[in-house]
This record gives structure tokens, sequence and C-alpha cells, in this order.
């Protein structure tokens, strides 16, 4: 049939430009036209019987025809009604790959290579066989095609064409009606999905409980057997996690850690690092087959697990329970239960991360309040050794001054052994006071060179005591009396340790600056003791002062210290301070 022509009988005109409806006002007393070839030849006239006849039973066909649901329903119906209309022995429906057959032996579908022979005798141009494309939106969707024994008229040639357009047009409305169906129903899974995730608890569980959970929840949404986390580790190898909906052990010693790029072309990096959509059931493609195979399952829907852009994995269902394999749609809902999870996995962090912060401010908690507990015992205690140490050295040395000084008869000559212990006395009365004022606060301190000059006043009082100490500083001029007093309230106090506890024969004393601020490390070679059982207990409150005070600026402080091993303290202060 040439191209141009065109076959008017009522309700569809079919030529070089498609298929558009017409009003059906000329059924039976139709006028059939003919264009050919530039040329119009036109015969009025009644049509015969037999075109009579087959526009009957194409009217019967497309009103069946429209009471089809979705589109298998409308590519099987049509089948049947071509065998019908066109009164053959046989009749295929081609859509997307998939053949719908009937033939006069209607319990029988057609063999492969009798699908093959229909649709070769229609293109050798056989007169016991038609074809015709089928076409919507501008795109070939698929074909039809009829064959029998006896030759096909010119009017059932330009019915099947006729038909093929309302098959096209009735699978596109069809298709069209199931995809917004089941995106519709994607819709309402995705809510279903969110809330089962809101829902699954964020503690009181351990991990493989916890994924365990989110999978059972989705591979009830997408109808798989199997769903699976894998895990992007920091090594950027991909790697099942324990913990998975119907796998069992056999199915989890077949996958194996692969590596996972952000730049890599492989299947697992795409779908990690650029979203690919995974999906394959078996034959659809074919290029993944292997995949499957690989895998030991008949299909498989994989989609990126991730919380915003940090990638945390992908999320795989495998072994749909449904004849057809996972849908567009079931990857649309595991997709957006990716991301739930994603969120979830995130949430879990956190609240893992808020009990640990927790867990640490309560000890910290714990520390400031034995530090507030102790404090006033602390204060009354260097109140009573500030006391005591004026009562039992400074006052008992005037004392016995005042008591050589009676003794010096009125008038009489002054005995010179009297007068030198006298002044002995004094001396050492000076010094006491000295050293109480020093420790309450160093008059040096007040200079901008101040800080140096403490710290070797203070190592000078420490070696008077019978230590050995080497002492190296590096400090610059310009501190602020806060920076200084700080640094020299850390020294004092680990000196005053030293003295105290370690029954040291040596000390090093190193405060010198770096990064920014100041660091300082007294070392001794005294008898040690284990850190954990000295830090917080009272009576050892020094070490824990040495501490906070560190803290509180801003800075950071370490002690190390073992039995009959010594110690080290270290700290920094920060300049800005």
């Amino acid at each position: 049939m040439p191209p141009s022509v065109i076959i008017r009988f009522g309700f569809q005109a079919v030529g070089s430009g498609g298929a558009k409806r017409i009003p059906f006002d000329e059924r039976r007393k139709g006028l059939l036209g003919f264009h050919a070839q530039g040329k119009t030849m036109a015969t009025a006239r009644i049509l015969n019987s037999a075109v009579d006849d087959v526009l009957d039973r194409l009217r019967s066909a497309t009103a069946a025809l429209d009471r089809a649901g979705d589109p298998d329903e409308v590519a099987a119906t049509a089948a049947d009604l071509l065998l019908r209309l066109t009164r053959s022995s046989q009749a295929v429906v081609m859509v997307a790959r998939r053949h719908y057959t009937r033939s006069e032996a209607a319990s029988r579908p057609l063999e492969e290579d009798e699908i093959r022979e229909v649709f070769a005798a229609a293109r050798r141009g056989s007169a016991s066989a038609v074809e015709a494309e089928l076409r919507a939106g501008g795109e070939a969707i698929g074909a039809v095609a009829v064959a029998r024994v006896t030759p096909y008229s010119e009017a059932e040639r330009q019915a099947v064409a006729i038909f093929a357009s309302h098959v096209a047009g009735a699978l596109d409305s069809a298709e069209k009606l199931r995809s917004a169906q089941r995106v519709e129903r994607a819709h309402e899974l995705a809510v279903q999905v969110l809330l089962a995730v809101s829902s699954q608890p964020v503690s009181g569980q351990n991990l493989s409980d916890f994924y365990r959970h989110l999978a059972e929840t989705f591979g009830e949404f997408v109808g798989a057997d199997k769903v699976l986390f894998w895990r992007l580790r920091d090594d950027r190898l991909l790697a099942p996690i324990d913990g998975g909906f119907g796998v069992e052990g056999a199915f989890l010693s077949r996958l194996k850690p692969t590596r996972c790029e952000p730049d890599g072309d492989d299947l697992a990096s795409r779908v990690v690092y650029q979203d690919m959509v995974f999906r394959a059931n078996a034959g659809e493609p074919v290029e993944f087959d292997s995949v499957l195979e690989t895998l030991g399952v008949s299909s498989a829907i994989s989609v990126a697990w991730r919380a915003g852009d940090e990638r945390l994995g992908l999320v795989a269902a495998y072994d749909s329970r449904r004849p057809g394999g996972f849908s567009r749609e079931d990857t649309w809902v595991l997709q957006k239960a990716g991301l739930a999870a994603g969120l979830v996995t995130q949430l879990r962090r956190a609240n893992d991360d808020l009990t640990k912060s927790v867990e640490r401010l309560s000890k910290v908690d714990g520390a400031r309040q034995m530090l507030l507990k102790n404090m006033s015992t602390v204060v009354e205690k260097e109140r009573k050794r500030f006391v005591s140490e004026l009562h039992d050295d400074a006052l008992q040395k005037l004392t016995a001054a005042e008591l050589q000084l009676a003794r010096l008869a009125p008038g009489g000559e002054i005995d010179q052994s009297n007068l030198d212990t006298v002044k002995m006395l004094l001396e050492q009365t000076e010094e006491s006071l000295r050293r109480l004022v020093f420790e309450v606060r160093p008059p040096a301190l007040e200079s901008p060179e101040g800080l140096a000059e403490s710290i070797r006043e203070r190592v000078v009082m420490l070696e008077r005591s019978g230590i050995a100490c080497k002492l190296e500083l590096d400090l610059r001029a310009d501190m602020n009396l806060d920076v200084r007093s700080m640094v020299f309230r850390q020294v004092a106090e680990a000196i005053g340790n030293v003295e105290r506890h370690s029954e040291a024969t040596f000390v090093k004393v190193s405060v010198t600056e770096a990064d920014g601020g100041v660091v300082g490390i007294i070392e001794d070679n005294g008898r040690g003791f284990v850190v954990a059982e000295r830090s917080n207990l009272p009576g050892h409150l020094g070490l824990l002062a040495l501490r906070e005070r560190a803290l509180m600026a801003g800075g950071r402080y370490k002690i190390e210290s073992e039995p009959g091993s010594g110690t080290r303290i270290e700290f920094w202060i920060p300049l800005g301070q």
C-alpha cells in the first residue's frame, strides 16, 4: 500500500502523518476514497458487503479494546481482537520485546519461530500476512502482525493499520494511568517507610539488631526476600554489614569487600558516589546477568545510603517476590528508604556521641564538685599553714632573739656571741617572711620580665632544700599579667608537689614558648605513683588544681608517673589568655 493512501471510514484516518480521530458520522454509508501519486480518485458508492463487514468488526474491536485495563491486558486483548477482526489463523502484538500471541488453537501460544515467521512474511510483502507499527508520542513502541492462508483484502489491511493506531493509543493511555497509579502507590509507600523508620529505636539495641530491623522494614515495602546494608569503610572498601534481613551465612560468605572510589566507573562506585539507581531482573538488562549470577540471586536493586553529603554505603534488596521482578517504583521506594536510613544512622551516631558526652561531663562535674567540696578545706589548710609557719618559724625566731637581747645586762658590754646569735635569728626570720610573701605572690611577677625571675627564685628555694635542679627558660617579655600569674602558679604547684611527696634528688624544670602558648615540663626522679589512684583523692588536690587551672585557661595538662619511675608533669597555657 502506498504510504500516502488515506482511508476514511467513520472515526479515524491513517496516512503518512500518523493517526488521528475524526467524527464517526459515515459508518455504513461511508465513502471510500484514494489519494495516490498526487492524483485524486474518488468514488461515491455504497460499500459492498465485505467492506461493510470489516467496518463492523473494526468498530466492535475498538469498543472492546477500550474496556481493557492495564497495558498487559490491552496487549493481550488486542491480540485476541486482531485474530477475530481479520479472521486470521495467527496474531501477534509485540510491545517492549514482549510478545502477546493468539492462534486458531486458542489453548496454544505461538512459538518463537512461528512469531518470527509471521513478521518475516509480512515484511516480504506476502499477501497472506500484514504488519503495522505501533506509535505513541511520535515514537515506535512495538508492532502488530497477522497471518492466514488466504490473502488479505485492501480493506482488511487498512483495518489492521487503523486498529494498530487505536492499540497504540490505548497502550499509551494505560501505561500513563499505570504510571500515575504506581507513583501514587510509591508515594504512599514512601510515607509508610518514613513512618516505619522514624519508629525504629535509636538506642537500647546493638547495631546488628538495629540494621536487621531496618532491613526487615525495607524488605516488606519492596517485596524482597533479602535486604542488606553495605558500609563504606574508612579505607574506601564497601563491605556488607551483619544483620541483614533474610540473609544467611552462606549468602554472606559469597559477598566480598569491593573497592569504591568517588571517580570510579565500576557499579559500586557509581551507586555510592554518583547516586546511580541499579535495577536488574533476570535477562533485563542482559549485561547485568553476570552480577546476578555472582550474587546468586534472580533480581536485585541497590541505591545510595547517605546522610546529606556523607556517603555511608548502599542499601540493596535481592530476590523480588513478584513475578516480574523489581519495578521502578520499588527502586524509588528503596531510594527514599536509603535516605531515611541515613538520617536514622546519623541520629544514632548523634545519640551515641551525646551519651559519651554526658558521661564525660558527669565525670568532669564530679571532679568539679570534689574541687568545690574541698575548696574551703584547702583555703583553711593554707590559712593554718600560713599561721603555723609564722608561729613556728618567724615568731619563734623573733622570740628567741628577744630572749637573747633580754640577757644583756643594763650598762654591760655586748657579748659578740649573743650578738651574732640575735643577728642570725633576725636573718632567718627575714628569710621566712620573704618566702611566705613569695609564695602568696612574688613581687617580681608584676614586672614584664618578672615571670622568668620568679621561676628562678622558686628553683633556688628548691635547691636550698637539697634537691639538685636543672632549669631551662625561653620566654618573651611582653606576656600579660594573667598569663604570667597562671604559668607561675602551675610551675610553683608542680615544684611544691615534688618537695612534699616525691623524695626526689633531681628535678628538671623547662618553661618555653611553643604553639602560641607556654609549655611547662617538670620532671623528677622520685618514687612516682599510680596516677589513677592519686589524681582525685582528697589530700592530693595539687594535681587536680594543675589540671583544672590549665583547662580553665583553655590549655591542656598531662601527667605521667609509675611507682619507682619518677613523675613528669606537662602543661600548655595559651598566650591569648
